[in-house]
């Protein structure tokens, strides 16, 4: 089922002073969670990033920028702060290199420090996580996002995008 495109009337600087709060409240639940690098990342709105209705939000590798579609602010306020903590995710997982796994579907990452392991384990273990597919990069980001937040979400409705209160969880493959 196609995806129907949004479109939005306000400027970047508008979309911007509307979505702003959205980040810093969930950047305080990512600190408050003691993922202190997680002050790092700047806010910044790109048009061009929605170049398909699928795609409002992005992280750079480097953790260090989140990047939010102005079409996002015509979306439902639960979808805005789960797209929003699902990019945090991100975020961290790239901010704590290695640091976060999988457990079974429905429970949240869990944390391990790298003094958790010896130094030749730990450098194969950052190995793998370094050549993880684009599929793992998102269920870790879902699943930190479930455990910083205390809620799990998953994806609905044509788009397949992030909300809170979906069941679903993100289909293999999904861009």
């Amino acid at each position: 089922m196609p995806c129907p495109d949004v479109q939005t009337r306000v400027t970047d600087e508008e979309a911007l002073a509307i979505l702003e709060p959205y980040f810093e409240a969930t950047r305080e639940h990512y600190l408050e969670a003691g993922l202190e690098r997680c002050a790092e990342p700047r806010l910044g709105v790109d048009p061009t990033i929605h170049d398909t209705a699928r795609h409002f939000a992005a992280c750079q590798e480097d953790g260090k920028r989140i990047l939010l579609a102005p079409e996002l602010v015509e979306l439902p306020e639960d979808t805005v702060l789960a797209i929003i903590a699902h990019e945090f995710g991100h975020a961290a997982d790239f901010l704590y290199p290695g640091e976060f796994m999988l457990g079974l579907e429905d429970e949240p990452a869990r944390r391990r420090a790298p003094s958790d392991m010896k130094g030749k384990h730990w450098h194969r273990w950052l190995k793998d996580w370094r050549a993880r597919d684009a599929d793992m990069v998102e269920l870790v980001a879902d699943a930190i996002a479930h455990g910083v937040l205390g809620v799990r979400y998953g994806y609905q409705g044509p788009c397949l995008i992030q909300s809170f209160g979906a069941r679903a969880t993100r289909p293999i493959g999904l861009r």
